[in-house]
């Protein structure tokens, strides 16, 4: 079965009940803004980089390696999908297993939402190699 194209990219955006196997690499404190001549969001770490763009925010940048893709991806959280992705985080951390990736529809918006699932699930699929080999750090 292959993998959803928008669930394979760098800012993949899961519909409700769509999941996304992701291995954590880190995550830092950005400034966003909206970038109209690159007609995409832009992330800085100065304030005085956000000349010329729109809706600037503080926001917690998630760098994972999405499984799908193959590859590094990049999650926009806000301050409460930090917590939740920090609980589930903790409990891999104690008890193991996979995060999974979705997004759940509140309020009418949808909002990043992070899982921990049963490893042993089929991943016929997805390519097998340690994370070490992949990452370039």
């Amino acid at each position: 079965m292959a993998a959803a194209s928008h669930l394979a990219k760098v800012f993949p955006r899961p519909e409700e009940g769509e999941t996304i196997p992701i291995q954590f690499i880190d995550m830092q404190e950005k400034l966003a803004g909206w970038s109209p001549e690159l007609k995409r969001s832009v992330y800085v770490d100065d304030f005085k980089d956000t000349d010329g763009l729109k809706r600037v925010r503080e926001v917690h940048l998630l760098r994972v390696y999405n499984w799908l893709l193959d590859g590094e991806s990049l999650i926009e959280l806000s301050d409460m999908e930090k917590a939740q992705f920090e609980e589930v985080m903790d409990t891999f951390i104690k008890d193991g297993g996979e995060i999974l990736f979705t997004r759940k529809r509140m309020s009418g918006r949808f909002v990043n939402c992070f899982i921990l699932g049963d490893e042993r699930r089929s991943r016929s699929s997805i390519k097998k190699h340690y994370l070490a080999e992949i990452i370039d750090n």
